[in-house]
């Protein structure tokens, strides 16, 4: 709708997993090159947590980019299911033919044959289990016996698990510590910040159209960082309405007061808040993870947090957004290679 009068050639701020407007924060790139690392090297058990809308679907998917041409993948998005029905699906989406009788001792069968020829034929086989945070923990248990598919020196089956932080806190618990020692790397991906968010919009604005004309002043992306907590999914949402309040009123400029008529109309955006009384994550150090302190786990008081700190202090210069941090390199994969 707003496309010819910003020279926008694509919506900049759709909330969909597009490869082409990532913008490489050191998180998100750190994250990738871990998920990346962990699954080409046959780890076994890999682990992502995020906030809602922290960008944990496009890091899989520029994974699943990534590996598609040597690797045979299943991506379960239903985690509503009980561990017969997990096993089944998996089965389904790589085409192992079972049986609809078949019990879970002949699919587990069937399941380990293929694994055992993609093997012979240098394949990696992958599944990514998306909003895991659902599974229940007896599911989760027989996600850590089919970890155990190996022969002596290669696992079989790489397994990576993504969702909230309420799935680390699951893990955590002490009945689950034998899957918790199966997770060979896990990573948080955190909020923006401020100087991320600034980029972070112009880079999408960016790649929607390289000759556009739409502005943010200071004082809005600061609002934007201060309402979102530096949530790239509301940060999305937030932009796209700015843009289409400036168009009717006949502006590029986006500035605080479109932003605050946004605000007006985005309570449904509101980020979630963490309970004033939670722990550190689990309180128990995950494999390979970045410790999680528990100044990060508390309620800001209202309208307030780390991100809106960071804006009150400082002003946001309006200058070009710097050039894309490199991408790692994959055989160095940080503070989070496992032990």
């Amino acid at each position: 709708m707003y496309l010819q009068h910003y020279n926008f050639q694509h919506l900049p701020f759709r909330n969909t997993p597009d490869p082409r407007f990532f913008y490489e924060t050191p998180r998100h790139n750190e994250a990738l090159a871990n998920l990346i690392y962990a699954v080409e090297q046959r780890r076994g058990f890999v682990l992502l947590s995020g906030e809602i809308g922290s960008g944990k679907t496009l890091v899989t998917h520029l994974l699943l980019k990534h590996i598609e041409d040597h690797a045979q993948i299943a991506l379960v998005r239903n985690t509503h299911l009980n561990s017969s029905q997990l096993i089944r699906l998996i089965c389904d989406e790589f085409g192992v033919q079972v049986s609809g009788e078949a019990d879970k001792a002949a699919m587990l069968l069937a399941l380990n044959s293929f694994l055992i020829q993609q093997l012979a034929e240098d394949r990696l086989v992958v599944v990514i289990i998306d909003e895991a945070q659902n599974l229940s923990d007896k599911v989760l248990e027989e996600l850590r016996m089919l970890s155990n598919l190996e022969t002596s020196s290669e696992k079989l089956l790489q397994i990576v698990i993504v969702g909230q932080p309420e799935l680390r806190d699951k893990v955590s618990q002490p009945h689950l510590e034998q899957l918790r020692q199966r997770i060979a790397l896990s990573y948080h991906l955190e909020p923006l910040t401020l100087e991320e968010i600034t980029a972070y919009i112009y880079h999408r604005m960016k790649i929607a159209g390289a000759e556009h004309t739409a502005r943010f002043t200071p004082e809005a992306i600061a609002k934007v960082a201060r309402f979102s907590r530096g949530t790239p999914r509301i940060i999305n949402g937030l932009c796209d309405n700015a843009l289409l309040y400036g168009f009717t009123a006949g502006t590029t400029t986006i500035d605080e007061l479109l932003i605050d008529k946004v605000l007006k109309h985005s309570m449904h955006l509101v980020p979630r808040q963490h309970s004033p009384t939670q722990a550190p994550v689990g309180g128990v150090s995950m494999p390979g993870s970045r410790s999680v302190s528990p100044a990060r786990r508390t309620v800001p008081p209202p309208g307030f947090s780390q991100v809106a700190e960071e804006a009150d202090k400082k002003k946001v210069p309006m200058t070009p957004p710097p050039a894309p941090i490199p991408f790692p390199h994959l055989g160095t994969p940080g503070r989070n290679t496992a032990t």
